[in-house]
């Protein structure tokens, strides 16, 4: 079974259909809904239920219930998701601090750029 990954958590190809589903409505959905989603092959419900536990323990996917019914969402949406897997990687390098230095040096999109100046003046500032 080949294994992936999101935001640096190993999931298998079922986890990752699943988190295509939700990233693709971008609203919570409940487990028939995202079941149906899901379209050929066809899965049991009972086996997409079990991927969203295991999805909700791997801290990926929101179980929030609403009326007695459980939906579920991607944690902060795909951003976060980006945002993760960039924190994953930093956390691999010997030196961050380069990292980002040269991540920072090859954006060349100014208003980005002041954005993330002023983000960063914010968070010093705090």
């Amino acid at each position: 079974m080949k294994r992936n990954s999101i935001a640096g958590i190993k999931v298998g190809q079922l986890e990752e259909r699943v988190m295509g589903v939700l990233l693709n409505v971008q609203r919570p959905l409940t487990g028939r809904e995202i079941h149906d989603g899901l379209g050929e092959p066809r899965r049991a419900y009972t086996t997409v239920m079990t991927i969203l536990n295991r999805l909700v323990e791997k801290g990926l996917v929101n179980r929030a219930n609403e009326d007695g019914v459980f939906r579920y969402s991607v944690i902060g949406g795909i951003d976060r998701l980006a945002a993760k897997e960039i924190d994953r990687l930093l956390a691999t390098s010997e030196d961050p601090r380069r990292v980002l230095m040269y991540f920072v040096d090859e954006i060349h999109d100014e208003t980005l750029l002041a954005e993330l100046a002023e983000l960063i003046e914010r968070q010093q500032d705090s």
